[in-house]
Order: C-alpha cells, then structure tokens, then sequence
C-alpha cells in the first residue's frame, strides 16, 4: 500500500513539472509574496497572474482525454502535486478546455466536491464555479441543479458558496428558482463569504432583471445582511 501511494506521489510530482516550469517563465518575484499575503494562501505564490495560469492550461493540456475518469485523474494528480497555488489554477483551467467540456455533467460532481472542500478558499471556489461548474449546469441542467441544490443545502461554507456564484456568468441563462433556492439557504448565515456571494449573485442578476432582485430585496428584507444588500444593490 504505501509503495502504491508513494507511486501516486511521484506520479503526481512528474506531471506537476512542465506545469511548475511553464508558470516559472512568467514568474514575478517581486509580485509573489504580495499575491500570498493578498490571498491569504498558506501555499506559497509565483506571482503569474490568472490569465497566464489559463494559457499554460491551454498550451500543456489541450489534447482531449478518453473519459471523466481520465480527466479526473490528471486534475487530481496537478491539484494534488501542486507546489505553488498557481499551479492548482492551472488545473482548474485544464477543466474549462473545449475538448474536456464535454466530461462536465453531474457524473463529475465528485470531482468538483473534491476540489472545492479542498479549495476551501475564494479564489480557487470562485474559478471552479463560475467556469466549470456553470459549464456542468449547462451541459446538464437536470442532474446539476439536483447537485447544487444539495449543495446549497448541505450546510458546508465552500459548497455553499459555489452554489450562489455558480451563475454570475449566465445572464439569462440564470436559474432563478436554483439561485433562489440557494439565497434561501445561505440567506441567515453569518459568515462574510456567504454574504458576500448572496450579494455578488442577486448583482449579477439585476443588471438584466433589476425587477426580480427588487422583489427579492423585499422577499428577505430583516434577513439580509448589510453587505448583502449593498452588493445588491449596486446593480439598481
């Protein structure tokens, strides 16, 4: 057994190599240590920007894989082999890639629980959401919304948060029933997170429907926090 997971880790470590070169290149030292006070991250930082962390997605991992079994495998073994927090984007990006979208549906809602109870922090849950996540409810609207409602649900902070956040980049797209569901939830909780992603979504859905964020402004009025509404109603 441990020669086996010893394996798994060596694995991992090999795979994580070109990712860990690729992000050196574009590295900024003089940025690193700010981007890790600024994230709060305990992993340290190379100081490579979001948008670069996508290209070397792009650039490395772009050849499709032959099932969601595959594809998992290969994100869990760069998450996991990751030394730097740059390199954990990289593996969300490989997701978003257009020959592995095909993979996102609810079957890859392991996965995806996997990296966001990992993730545990704003930056990682936010990308994973609002990309892939959003691409799974697309592909499979049925089985997805039975996935994040019980996410929304489930009483977990981070599983909570990427159920309210998972559809800022839908426009009309947007479930409203889902994201209500969602509101409903999270709606007394405390944390800032929380609040923070309650606003951000009822935001996102007022630039198009002021109308339905106006109700539900009145629908949990007493129950919203102060950030909430702020955030809210930005889009009014």
């Amino acid at each position: 057994m441990a020669r086996a997971v010893g394996k798994a880790k060596r694995a991992g470590r090999a795979r994580s190599d070109p990712v860990r070169a690729a992000l050196r290149l574009h590295a900024r030292p003089d940025k690193a240590e700010g981007m890790r006070a600024y994230l709060k991250s305990s992993m340290p930082c190379l100081g490579v920007q979001v948008p670069v962390a996508r290209k070397v997605a792009r650039e490395l991992f772009d050849e499709p894989f032959e099932s969601l079994e595959a594809l998992s495998a290969h994100v869990l073994l760069l998450w996991n082999g990751a030394r730097y927090r740059e390199e954990r984007f990289v593996a969300l990006n490989v997701l978003r890639l257009r020959p592995h979208r095909r993979w996102l549906t609810a079957k890859a809602a392991p996965l995806l629980e996997t990296l966001i109870r990992s993730g545990a922090w704003w930056d990682l849950v936010d990308e994973l959401a609002t990309h892939v996540v959003a691409t799974a409810l697309e592909n499979d609207p049925v089985g997805m919304t039975k996935v994040v409602r019980r996410w929304a649900a489930s009483g977990e902070l981070w599983l909570q948060r990427a159920a309210l956040v998972c559809q800022v980049l839908r426009h009309e797209a947007t479930d409203l029933e889902l994201l209500a569901y969602a509101i409903e939830r999270a709606v007394d909780g405390k944390d800032f997170f929380l609040r923070k992603g309650i606003g951000w979504a009822m935001r996102a859905v007022g630039r198009d429907r002021p109308e339905v964020v106006r109700a539900w402004l009145e629908r949990w009025r007493g129950r919203l926090s102060r950030l909430s509404v702020r955030e809210a109603s930005k889009a009014l």
